[in-house]
């Protein structure tokens, strides 16, 4: 028989069905047993314990197992858990019926079955033999090598995948209970990788090191495989998400993360930014920082990420915005926008005064992670404009409502109102607000005022 590398074909016309029928009867009489009222409990344990990682009420997002895995949660009740309520395992259960007739086509896979171990099994080649098609898979744990036949459901996998599943052996032929959980080369090595950290870890707590063979760990501890599933799962869902690009409307980078400061020393600021190596002026900037700055301008400065190769468009990661009263700080990410802060205070200090930030990505759907990938893309998230202005609302709303209260740089230490009151003259603090509603950011961005500053004026009392 030839081993050929090559991807496993779906025609299953020649797998020999008939002989797993008995198999498949038998795992749906063990469910029935499952399901058994004085099994009921024991049943729970057993799943709780197998899919404990999904389970933490604090797992964000909450990932839920997917049906191999539930398939795999199953299995391990069937062949691999012990009661801890007197009861006998079920295969125990099933062999001693006396109640019930077990055909024997059942019985002869009990102890395939009562003997077989959760395993990272990796493909290493599908052969084409006259009457049937084998898998030659090699066990990451200890090496060995088993040649397979298919479950009779179609199942696509190749050369070099992993699968996550247990083997029947004893028979005539080595076979699967049922379609098995398949991983990346990458993910599977992970998988495994995880798995022997734990593994090591049990030796070293408990001295048993007969754990060092691996057939005795994955008896006993074969679920351990799946809750390493679930982290690189939850690990690989972590940097998608963390790498999605978000895009507006127009097909730009979105920059969610935004700052504001006030300040009241405009023309210094303006030097100053022009110093950023990071940033660059855009063409309409050139002339108002040519030689003078007038009070009245609005500055801008975008970091833009180097040339493609290829030539394609790229769009500004963070923006910075001067006006004569505040500046705005946005940018892709809230780790951009912490290294512009940094710079932003190590150059300014207290010429710079900050009144808030939002960091929070808008919202979008949890990223589904391939199983079968060696690398995580997402794919961009539009954010409308609807919900941009919503985002920009809420960060307006809270820091201007803070501003009310806390002193400002623009009026002499003293808070607006608090200089309403000293002065007895509304007109500053009046002027700084209407500055204020004409740089609005969210007019800046979609031509809309993002707050309404009549709120403002009458928090304060004007």
């Amino acid at each position: 028989m030839n081993l050929e590398p090559v991807t496993m074909e779906d025609d299953r016309s020649h797998h020999p069905v008939e002989t797993q029928k008995g198999l498949q009867h038998l795992l749906a009489r063990l469910e029935h047993q499952s399901l058994l009222p004085d099994f009921q409990i024991q049943r729970q344990l057993a799943l709780s314990h197998a899919l404990q990682p999904y389970l933490h009420p604090l797992m964000v997002p909450p990932l839920v197992p997917l049906p191999e895995e539930e398939e795999l949660a199953r299995w391990f009740i069937y062949a691999d858990y012990l009661p801890t309520d007197g009861h006998i395992s079920l295969i125990e259960q099933v062999r001693d019926l006396v109640t019930e007739h077990v055909p024997q086509e059942e019985r002869v896979w009990l102890d395939s079955l009562r003997h077989s171990y959760m395993d990272l099994l990796e493909v290493q080649g599908i052969a084409q033999g006259d009457q049937d098609t084998q898998t030659r898979l090699q066990s990451l744990g200890d090496k060995q090598i088993f040649d397979v036949l298919p479950h009779a459901k179609p199942v696509s996998y190749k050369v070099g995948q992993v699968l996550l599943t247990r083997l029947l052996r004893g028979m005539a032929d080595i076979c699967l209970p049922g379609p098995p959980l398949i991983l990346s080369s990458t993910m599977g090595k992970a998988v495994f990788e995880l798995t022997n950290e734990m593994r090591r870890e049990i030796e070293i707590g408990t001295g048993n090191f007969a754990l060092s063979e691996w057939t005795e760990f994955a008896k006993r501890f074969g679920y351990m495989m799946m809750w390493s599933v679930a982290k690189v799962r939850r690990g690989a869902w972590t940097v998608v998400d963390s790498q999605i690009n978000y895009q507006n409307t127009r097909g730009e980078t979105f920059l969610y993360a935004v700052a504001l400061y006030d300040h009241h020393d405009f023309r210094a600021l303006a030097n100053g930014l022009r110093e950023f190596d990071q940033f660059t002026s855009p063409q309409e900037n050139v002339r108002k920082t040519g030689s003078s700055v007038s009070q009245t301008d609005t500055l801008t400065w975008v970091w833009v990420p180097p040339q493609d190769p290829s030539g394609a468009t790229e769009y500004p990661l963070a923006r910075l915005t001067l006006t004569p009263t505040q500046l705005f700080v946005e940018t892709d990410s809230a780790n951009r926008l912490d290294t512009v802060k940094h710079q932003l205070a190590a150059t300014f200090g207290f010429s710079l005064h900050f009144l808030g930030e939002t960091t929070s990505p808008p919202q979008h759907r949890t990223p589904e992670v391939d199983l079968l990938s060696d690398s995580y893309i997402a794919t961009p998230t539009i954010v409308s404009q609807e919900e941009e202005q919503q985002i920009l609302a809420s960060l307006l709303a809270t820091v201007y409502l803070d501003w009310a209260e806390t002193p400002s740089p623009l009026l002499k230490g003293q808070s607006p109102r608090h200089f309403c009151a000293a002065q007895g003259n509304t007109k500053e603090v009046a002027a700084i607000i209407d500055q204020m509603e004409q740089h609005d950011l969210g007019r800046q961005r979609t031509g809309q005022s993002a707050y309404d500053y009549n709120i403002l004026r009458g928090h304060i009392g004007l």
